[in-house]
């Protein structure tokens, strides 16, 4: 630091040196200057030491916090299970990653988070991370979660990562305490209104929605009043439901597919409300789980679970050519629901119901598939081929791109690679039956 003294004009002694000027008239002069300088630069010298202390404390918090977050409790997020999270709620002491910090902010009330590497963190702070963590705060919020509720993943969308979080620290849901009214997706029955896809130029229309478990069916009406009979009745038997709200065009939107004369259907539906639409997911869930409890009443609930719902392996768009391989070749929207080991082709994304369906079963009952050589389909374009071999018939599909044609020949070998269940050669028969 340079100070700088001068004086008057009229002083009749001043000297500048080679970098700091400096008046002096008497010895009293110089005393004061000195005296001026200890209460400058005191201070200063007192902040910065004060500055020191505080960035050593935040490289030591921040070298605890990585410790902290290390630990295999904490090393997944408390809320989706994303690995290595790198914020923590410091009001509920646990460590979450960047997705699910952004559903905690708005629930400020509740939950305030921090970065464990960029933010600055006091003592008190940190000694509540090491006192609590995710095992911690598991106990309390997850103590009671039922063995249908699904549970998000980090690839999952946004609603039910939201709808998780919220149910557990705003609602508290899941602490085993009585909660009344009863929650909706525990009664074992629900209705309600949602929009749906209609026939009609694919417009969304309000239909009310009956969920009974005690009877294992899911109806829904066209008209609002319910003395008319409802449109379809659905047996939990079959009944999927995925979110999927990239194909539907809406954040919480809903496919539910269900068997109907050897032919699988879908719905597609909606509601302004994150939380109603995961309430009828988990509703739906709920009586699937039900339902699997009595038809496989010797199966475990882990054995169970993987049954209730599931998402499809791999979903879009390929251009496909008839049996005789003659056709020309038509682009298709194409499902691969490895849990029934079926590979349904749509004429569009939003279908209500397949054009066909390939089954895939296993390399020793006579299945595979390859890459094939790129041909030319319409538009005289180029193509990346799949052949699918079948006992009886050899299908051919065309992607666009080589990084396609790698994730659904991947998608397909996966589901090829899976032993066969007893019921997947009824499914096989059936199949093959309908060709």
């Amino acid at each position: 630091m340079h100070f700088t003294f001068t004086g008057t004009s009229n002083d009749p002694t001043y000297r500048t040196g080679t970098e700091v000027p400096v008046f002096v008239q008497t010895h009293r002069n110089v005393t004061i200057c000195i005296s001026l300088c200890k209460r400058i630069i005191t201070p200063l010298i007192s902040i910065q030491i004060y500055i020191r202390k505080i960035m050593a404390n935040k490289d030591r918090n921040k070298t605890i916090l990585l410790e902290l977050g290390k630990l295999p409790d904490n090393n997944q997020c408390a809320d989706c299970g994303a690995p290595d999270p790198d914020w923590a709620s410091y009001k509920l002491g646990v460590f979450v990653c960047l997705n699910c910090s952004g559903v905690h902010r708005n629930l400020s009330n509740i939950s305030r988070v921090k970065s464990i590497r960029l933010d600055f963190w006091d003592d008190e702070l940190v000694e509540f991370m090491k006192t609590n963590g995710n095992a911690t705060a598991r106990a309390v919020y997850e103590k009671a979660v039922p063995a249908f509720y699904y549970r998000p993943q980090q690839e999952d969308c946004a609603v039910l990562r939201e709808q998780w979080i919220r149910a557990k620290y705003e609602r508290t849901e899941f602490t085993g305490e009585t909660k009344y009214p009863p929650l909706a997706y525990t009664t074992g029955f629900y209705e309600g209104m949602l929009w749906k896809k209609g026939k009609e130029k694919g417009q969304f229309q309000r239909r009310k929605f009956v969920l009974s478990e005690k009877e294992f069916t899911l109806a829904y009406y066209n008209k609002e009043d319910p003395s008319k009979g409802p449109k379809a009745l659905i047996s939990i038997k079959d009944v999927n439901v995925t979110f999927q709200p990239e194909k539907i065009g809406h954040a919480h939107g809903l496919q539910m597919t269900y068997q109907e004369d050897s032919h699988t259907r879908s719905l597609y539906v909606y509601h302004e409300s994150g939380e109603e639409i995961v309430n009828w997911f988990n509703a739906i869930r709920a009586a699937r789980f039900a339902y699997l409890k009595t038809a496989y009443p010797t199966g475990s609930d882990k054995e169970l679970m993987t049954r209730i719902t599931r998402n499809y392996l791999k979903e879009g768009y390929m251009e496909k050519t008839g049996p005789m391989q003659k056709e020309t070749f038509k682009k298709r929207w194409f499902i691969l629901d490895s849990q029934d080991r079926k590979l349904l082709y749509f004429k569009s994304q939003l279908d209500a119901e397949e054009l066909g369906v390939v089954f895939i079963g296993t390399e020793t009952n006579g299945y595979s598939v390859s890459k094939c050589i790129p041909k030319r389909t319409r538009g005289n374009r180029w193509r990346c081929g799949i052949t699918v071999e079948t006992p009886d018939r050899q299908f051919v599909f065309m992607c666009e791109q080589e990084r396609e044609q790698r994730e659904w020949v991947e998608a397909l070998r996966q589901v090829i690679s899976k032993p066969m269940q007893p019921q997947d050669y009824t499914t096989e028969a059936n199949i093959r039956g309908k060709r």
